[in-house]
């Protein structure tokens, strides 16, 4: 029946009922305890017995309660400091762009993740933990951009519902993209149009592959940074007629709840992240970052 924001307004209800009634009831045996008996050492010896069940305990709790959350301070002081330190050198470095682009080759596929690694320091991709993957990495690249009408970059399409707006405002994906797959051959995938029940088509390639290759590789040069649980990505634009690295950009990210199953904003998924999204945002990064970094290097002929 409740869900999301209501079930926590309905959580928080019952606790706070819950702790008023304890209160209550501690107060009740208190002044039962100064009432009813005759002497007044009798008062302090049983009003003595019920703080130090009831009240005591509680203090105990509140004190580990609050050394914990200094040493949560003061560790996230120093993860921040050193997250602030490595988004300095992110950033991308654009050595070359390409006009008129028809096709990119990818020469890895972003893997798919669940639960358990958004919840551990090692993950090899976190440094960029909202990148759409598998099949979707894939599919980005042939998406047509509807623009947001400002600066910051907008969402991402395919050619069905292309149609049903204006197409002059559209950007275009690629026209194919060329896929190195774990059977050691490359595979060639297409938009369909219309796209009645797949988006993409996919053919062994036999002829000549895309010329502009993408790939991406965890930072792993500072491995002490994991467990501050900040993580590093790069995305390099590789020429592949000259092996030469025409564009790269790297991503920093950090992960303030340390991994803590207590919160689901713990995860890497809900993780600071510099630079910026190419949506403009420091949390919650586009899920296409790979795409509108690629797509400024190598631009699609506007054909496609």
């Amino acid at each position: 029946m409740f869900n999301g924001t209501g079930a926590d307004i309905l959580r928080t209800y019952i606790l706070q009922a819950i702790a008023w009634l304890y209160i209550g009831f501690v107060a009740a045996l208190l002044s039962a305890c100064l009432w009813f008996p005759r002497r007044r050492r009798q008062k302090i010896v049983w009003a003595g017995a019920v703080l130090l069940v009831f009240v005591v305990p509680l203090c105990l709790i509140r004190l580990e309660d609050y050394r914990i959350s200094e040493t949560h301070k003061a560790r996230y002081k120093k993860a921040k400091a050193l997250f602030d330190e490595r988004c300095k050198t992110a950033g991308e470095k654009i050595y070359k762009t390409v006009e008129n682009v028809e096709g990119v080759l990818l020469l890895e596929v972003w893997p798919r993740s669940s639960k358990s690694d958004w919840r551990d320091p090692q993950w090899s991709i976190a440094g960029l933990p909202n990148q759409r993957d598998g099949n979707d990495y894939i599919e980005s690249f042939v998406l047509w951009e509807r623009p947001s009408g400002s600066p910051d970059r907008g969402y991402l399409i395919n050619t069905k519902d292309h149609a049903r707006y204006d197409g002059d405002k559209m950007l275009p994906g690629y026209a194919f993209v060329d896929v190195k797959e774990a059977d050691g051959f490359v595979y060639r995938y297409r938009p369909r149009v219309p796209p009645e029940f797949k988006i993409m088509g996919r053919e062994r390639l036999s002829g000549t592959m895309a010329r502009y290759a993408i790939s991406f590789r965890g930072i792993t040069t500072n491995p002490a940074d994991r467990d501050q649980w900040v993580a590093g990505m790069t995305v390099l634009i590789t020429d592949t007629k000259n092996n030469e690295v025409i564009a790269e950009k790297t991503w920093y990210s950090f992960n303030a709840g340390f991994g803590s199953r207590s919160v689901d904003i713990s995860h890497w998924l809900f993780a600071h992240t510099c630079p910026t999204s190419a949506n403009g945002k420091m949390r919650g990064l586009s899920p296409f970052e790979t795409r509108f970094f690629v797509d400024q290097v190598l631009k699609p002929k506007q054909e496609n």
